[in-house]
């Protein structure tokens, strides 16, 4: 039973950064969620955009460090995304004023 356990707790300490990214991206569509319930209409928030960018980042570390092409690829492409709907949303903002 130790050696199950401490096998589980290497394996989290390998994963932490792809775990947590995982966790915050499932998050980001929880606040979505939680944001458009509120407005009684479907919302999509600079937060919801500056979590997402976040757990793409991490989840981009974590295909690099598993050694997959394919994850990195598309996690730093969405990381992109989600940088660049930040600068709309900022760039919007700051020409209504």
């Amino acid at each position: 039973m130790l050696e199950i356990f401490q096998s589980l707790q290497q394996q989290f300490i390998q994963e932490f950064f792809g775990i947590v990214g995982g966790v915050i991206f499932f998050g980001s569509w929880m606040l979505q969620a939680w944001e458009s319930k509120r407005a009684s209409a479907p919302v999509v928030s600079e937060r919801f955009f500056w979590l997402r960018s976040l757990a793409s980042a991490l989840l981009t570390y974590e295909g690099y460090r598993t050694g997959s092409a394919s994850i990195t690829f598309v996690m730093f492409a969405t990381l992109l995304l989600m940088l660049y709907n930040i600068y709309l949303l900022r760039k919007r903002r700051s020409a209504k004023f």
